[in-house]
């Protein structure tokens, strides 16, 4: 009898250790990672995505042409799913502007203008001019222009042409003016002695700022 129970002692402590082998751990909510996935240690940031992407087209003066050489804007639109065409010369006006864009049969349904500087403060025959480049690029297919208006360090010269684009932008519903000069006020570091153009950090800061304006365009 006593050898019967020591048996029977000896099988139930089998079992016990095989049921507690099969135990299943409490999950933490968090489903495991597929094969070739990341695990909970990958906490690296996402790249920031606009929403849209595709071409853009942009057209400006001495200011993109840094934005795109010391600032990266080209790179930095890449990396948001945007193929940024750029047409830029130094000292260029929007009258050359209109020039440019009615040599062409077709532009990308987003554009960036950077005008307005040239050729001074001046704003005779400003409103006609933008007025007709708007007229031209929609007329060949642009749907969202984002016009960064012209600015000087902690002045009011260019006022006139600021109001004129502002006013634009309130009552088209294509056209976007974003205040680039408030940002440039309170980063006086980022502006050389013209009060005009930039450093390096400047236009890093000025294709960031383009950047983020226009993944805000619907």
């Amino acid at each position: 009898m006593t050898s019967k129970r020591n048996a029977l002692a000896a099988l139930c402590s089998a079992a016990l250790v095989v049921l507690g082998a099969c135990i299943i751990e409490p999950s933490s909510g968090n489903p495991s990672p597929l094969p070739g996935q990341a695990g909970n240690a990958d906490s690296s940031p996402r790249a920031r995505r606009a929403p849209h992407g595709g071409p853009v087209f942009a057209v400006g003066d001495s200011l993109l042409l840094g934005a795109v050489e010391q600032g990266g804007l080209g790179v930095k639109l890449a990396s948001d799913g945007w193929d940024l065409e750029t047409v830029a010369e130094t000292g260029k006006t929007v009258r050359w502007a209109v020039d440019q864009v009615r040599l062409r049969d077709a532009v990308a349904r987003y554009v960036i203008v950077v005008l307005g500087t040239n050729p001074g403060f001046s704003s005779a025959g400003f409103s006609d001019d933008v007025a007709t480049l708007r007229d031209a690029l929609v007329a060949r297919g642009a749907r969202h222009i984002l016009w960064i208006p012209p600015h000087r360090l902690n002045s009011d010269g260019y006022a006139d042409k600021d109001t004129i684009l502002q006013e634009l932008s309130r009552t088209d519903r294509v056209f976007v003016t974003p205040d680039w000069g408030k940002v440039m006020d309170a980063n006086p570091q980022w502006v050389v002695a013209d009060g005009l153009h930039y450093t390096e950090m400047g236009y890093t800061a000025f294709a960031d700022f383009i950047r983020d304006q226009l993944a805000r365009l619907g």
